[in-house]
C-alpha cells in the first residue's frame, strides 16, 4: 500500500501534463479568434473603406446610446445574480454582484491560465462564503441557464412581428421555440416535487457532471420556497435581453442607414441565434464567432452581410469598453485573484461552472 507521501507525489507528479496541455489549447484560442477576426475584416474591407473616406458617416449619439443602454443591461443581469443568490440565505450584497459581475466580464476576454468568466466569479464567490460554496457556485449555472432562457423567449416572441422574408425561417423559429419551451418546462419541473423525481436523482450518479446536478437540486429546495424570485429573474433576464439587442440595433445605425438594415423585429429574431453561436464557439469573448454569425445573420434578412459585420464590430467595441471597467476591480484585487487561482489550479481545478461569453 502507497503511503501518503507516495500518493500525494503520485498524484502531483500526474498533473503537471493535462494542466499544461489545457493551459496551451487555453491561450490557443486567442490566435485563432484573431485570425478569424482578420479574415473577416479583410473580407468586408470595402465597409471600413467607406467609413475612413467619409463617405459613410459615424452617428455617435446612437453609438453613445448603445453603450449606455449595453452597460444597463448588463448590470441589469448582475442584479439578477444578487437576487439568485441571496434567495439562498447567502451573505451576499448588490455591490458584491457589481464587482464579482464586472470581474467576469473581463475575463471573458483576457481570461488567465485555463479559466474564464464564469470560473473566475465561481473561484472568488466560493472564496467568500463559509458555507454550502458549491451550492453558491451554482448559481452561476442557474444564473446562465435562465439567461440563455430569456434570450430563447425573446427570439421566439419576435416571430409574431416579422414582416420580411427571412431564409430558414421555419428551421430558426424551431429551435427558438422548441428551446423556449423545453426551457419553461424545465423551470416548471424545478419549482414542483418532480425535481426529486428517480429519473432527475439519477442525473447526479453522472460520471464527473453528477456533483453539478447534486448542487443545483440543493438549492432547488430554496427556489421552491421563493417561486417569484425565480419569476422575477425570468422577467428580469427578458428585459436585460431586449436592452441588449436594442444596443446592437442602436450600434448599426451609428455605422449605417436604416434601409441598409433588417428592421428591429428582424434583429430580436435573428440575433439571440447569432448570440448563441457566440457562445458554443470555445473562443475569447465569441470573437469573431459573434461576427460572423451576425453577417450570415444579415444575408439570411436580405440585408448586406458586410454591413452586418460593420454592425457586430461596432457592438463588439461597445461591449470591450464595458469589460474594460472590470480592469478597475482587477487592479484592486489583483493579488488576491492570483492566489485564489494558484489554489484553484493546484487542487485540480475543483471548482466547476459553465463557461461564458456576453450573452448575458
Amino acid at each position: 500500500m502507497n503511503s501518503p507521501t507516495d500518493s500525494s507525489t503520485a498524484t502531483s507528479s500526474s498533473q503537471p501534463a493535462p494542466t499544461g496541455l489545457r493551459l496551451l489549447l487555453t491561450w490557443m484560442k486567442w490566435p485563432v479568434a484573431l485570425l478569424l477576426i482578420g479574415w473577416l475584416s479583410y473580407q468586408n474591407r470595402d465597409q471600413f473603406e467607406r467609413i475612413l473616406s467619409g463617405e459613410q458617416q459615424i452617428h455617435w449619439t446612437c453609438l453613445l446610446s448603445a453603450f449606455v443602454l449595453c452597460g444597463s443591461s448588463i448590470i441589469l443581469t448582475f442584479f439578477r445574480w444578487y437576487l439568485l443568490v441571496v434567495a439562498l440565505e447567502f451573505p451576499f450584497s448588490f455591490r458584491d454582484a457589481l464587482r464579482l459581475g464586472f470581474l467576469g466580464y473581463l475575463f471573458n476576454y483576457v481570461a488567465p491560465g485555463a479559466v474564464g468568466g464564469d470560473a473566475i466569479k465561481a473561484v472568488m464567490l466560493a472564496s467568500e462564503q463559509t458555507s454550502r460554496r458549491a451550492v453558491a457556485v451554482a448559481t452561476i449555472l442557474l444564473d446562465r441557464i435562465l439567461g440563455l432562457q430569456a434570450l430563447l423567449m425573446v427570439g421566439a416572441g419576435a416571430v409574431l412581428f416579422l414582416t420580411g422574408e427571412i431564409q430558414y425561417r421555419e428551421k430558426i423559429e424551431l429551435i427558438l421555440w422548441g428551446g423556449s419551451a423545453v426551457g419553461l418546462i424545465g423551470l416548471a419541473v424545478m419549482l414542483s416535487p418532480a425535481a426529486y423525481s428517480k429519473p432527475v436523482m439519477a442525473l447526479t450518479r453522472i460520471p464527473k457532471i453528477g456533483s453539478i446536478f447534486a448542487d443545483l437540486l440543493d438549492g432547488v429546495a430554496h427556489y421552491q420556497s421563493r417561486r417569484g424570485v425565480v419569476a422575477l429573474t425570468v422577467l428580469i433576464s427578458v428585459v436585460g435581453h431586449f436592452g441588449v439587442i436594442s444596443s446592437f440595433y442602436l450600434c448599426a445605425l451609428a455605422v449605417s442607414s436604416v434601409d441598409a438594415l433588417p428592421d428591429y423585429a428582424t434583429h430580436l429574431f435573428l440575433i439571440p441565434v447569432a448570440e448563441i453561436i457566440g457562445v458554443i464557439v470555445p473562443l475569447p469573448g465569441g470573437v469573431g464567432a459573434l461576427e460572423g454569425a451576425v453577417q450570415k445573420s444579415y444575408q439570411l434578412a436580405g440585408a448586406n452581410p458586410q454591413v452586418g459585420f460593420l454592425a457586430a464590430g461596432a457592438y463588439r467595441a461597445t461591449t470591450i469598453v464595458i469589460a474594460i471597467c472590470g480592469a478597475g476591480f482587477y487592479v484592486m484585487q489583483k493579488k488576491r485573484i492570483a492566489s485564489l487561482l494558484a489554489g484553484n489550479a493546484e487542487t485540480g481545478g475543483g471548482t466547476r461552472t459553465a463557461n461564458q461569453t456576453e450573452s448575458g
